[in-house]
């Protein structure tokens, strides 16, 4: 998959992505999301989620992964 984000000026072509911070509002049940993509040639982009991780009670690592995977739908260049 390539992305394009609002932040670059460039398409990230196949990167590899990993969750790299995860900011919890425990009392507002929320979270801050930020991922680490790093395309096939090494270079490496950061980005923050705009939109909020929200849960109910709790969450686990695989719940923040699979938020991730839906949110990356947004930025897929077709």
């Amino acid at each position: 998959m390539n992305y394009k984000f609002p932040d670059f000026n460039v398409e990230i072509v196949n990167p590899t992505i990993t969750v790299v911070n995860v900011s919890d509002k425990i009392q507002l049940k929320y979270c801050v999301v930020s991922i680490l993509l790093v395309d096939e040639v090494g270079t490496k982009f950061g980005f923050t989620f705009p939109n909020l991780f929200t849960y109910v009670d709790s969450w686990e690592d695989a719940d923040i992964d699979a938020w991730v995977d839906k949110q990356l739908v947004a930025y897929q260049v077709k």
